[in-house]
């Protein structure tokens, strides 16, 4: 790589415009000591003159910034922490240059920048130990389609075989299953589709409507829509993005708790029962949640409804939408996000078992990681931060660092 290749990757991770290959390329690149000096003199010149390096426009300008400052100080300061605690000490006290290339190198097998509130990581150099037959693959396209008879297809990344039921006609071609009408349908018949733990799924429903299952999902849904209104039933972590038909109404029934009226189209529905509540956050157009028959509510893009498991029911304003669906795109995205919360994650992706032992950290986790990693790269990556894994064929033990 030319010093020219490798300042214009430096200036594309800055202002976040860096694709996961070039982000792989960088981080390679700045195992080289050559290299690191190029990055710190990069850093250094970028935020004394934003505007020589072309960052004019200012919200590009500031998103740059915001990315420079926790390279040049001691500490990192995770973003929209309502309390604040004290800050991570990141490095020793002197080497905030070192630190700055460090902090890439760290990202570590293509994980995104990964921040906890927490002490100082300590290095255990557990994972190390989880030998390659401990190892377990990620999660990929894999379901089980049930048909209306009872009958079930085994679904998966590269399959492809046609389904004939009635007069609907089922493709599934690679990760995708798709239906389309042939003719008139003389009764209602139902299909489920469901995707295990370590699965994914993406299904075309007979209306042209899109939608993704996460690991440990299911829906199900009339082979052919014949009512005035077009309804499923789902459960667990499902993406929609629903075909317009003004003649009806799209409902999505949710753990038998809640309801969500389509009136747009895109929005994510999180409902695992082993979560803390069902949420239904609007990425564009409109929904309207009902709960237990109450009056529904109206949500706008960007406003997440979330009913508890105590009963309570709220909606947020301006959510992280990239953040909901970050699983559809292929990452683990975190938020003030807790151990536990992490952890039923990765047991759903990586269909493994968790355990504890001993106190449980009490880091909070804030960024992204590849959903395509092996669990220990995963695991090598969170067990920077006070704590440690003992894998054993399926399942994790969680120990305190």
């Amino acid at each position: 790589m030319t010093q020219e290749e490798l300042r214009e990757l430096i200036e594309k991770y800055l202002t976040e415009d860096l694709s996961q290959q070039e982000f792989q390329l960088l981080w390679s690149a700045l195992e080289e000591p050559g290299n690191r000096e190029i990055w710190n003199e990069m850093i250094q010149s970028v935020w004394e003159n934003p505007m020589y390096h072309g960052l004019s426009d200012d919200h590009i300008k500031e998103k740059a910034l915001d990315r420079l400052r926790p390279l040049l100080t001691e500490e990192v300061i995770p973003p929209m922490v309502p309390d604040q605690k004290p800050l991570v000490r990141w490095l020793a006290r002197g080497g905030a240059w070192w630190a700055a290339a460090v902090f890439v190198v760290m990202c570590c097998v293509g994980a995104y920048l990964l921040f906890f509130r927490q002490a100082q990581p300590q290095q255990t150099g557990n994972t190390d130990s989880i030998a390659a037959k401990n190892d377990v693959a990620p999660g990929s396209n894999k379901a089980l389609l049930t048909l209306s008879d009872g009958s079930t297809v085994p679904l998966d990344s590269v399959g492809n075989q046609l389904i004939r039921q009635g007069a609907t006609t089922i493709r599934q071609h690679n990760g995708l299953l798709q239906y389309k009408a042939q003719g008139a349908e003389s009764g209602i018949a139902y299909n489920t589709l469901t995707t295990p733990r370590g699965g994914q799924f993406k299904i075309v429903l007979p209306d042209g409507t899109k939608v993704w299952l996460n690991a440990a999902s299911s829906i199900r849904y009339p082979i052919a829509f014949t009512q005035n209104e077009r309804r499923v039933t789902i459960s667990g972590e499902v993406y929609f993005e629903v075909a317009g038909n003004a003649a009806k109404t799209f409902m999505v029934d949710v753990n038998g708790s809640t309801e969500v009226e389509v009136l747009g189209t895109h929005f994510n529905i999180n409902a695992y029962k082993d979560e803390a509540a069902i949420n239904t956050t609007l990425l564009e157009g409109k929904v309207k949640v009902n709960v237990n028959q109450q009056p529904g509510v109206i949500l706008k893009p960007g406003q997440q409804a979330s009913l508890s498991t105590n009963g309570t029911f709220q909606v947020f304003k301006d959510v992280d939408t990239a953040q909901v669906i970050a699983w559809k795109e292929g990452w683990f995205q975190f938020h003030l996000a807790n151990l536990p919360e992490v952890m039923r994650q990765v047991a759903r992706w990586y269909d493994v078992e968790v355990n504890y032992k001993g106190d449980i950290t009490d880091a909070v986790f804030e960024g992204r990681i590849q959903r395509d990693l092996n669990l220990a790269q995963m695991l090598k990556i969170l067990e920077k931060y006070h704590v440690r894994f003992h894998v054993e064929g399926k399942t994790i033990t969680v120990l305190p660092g």
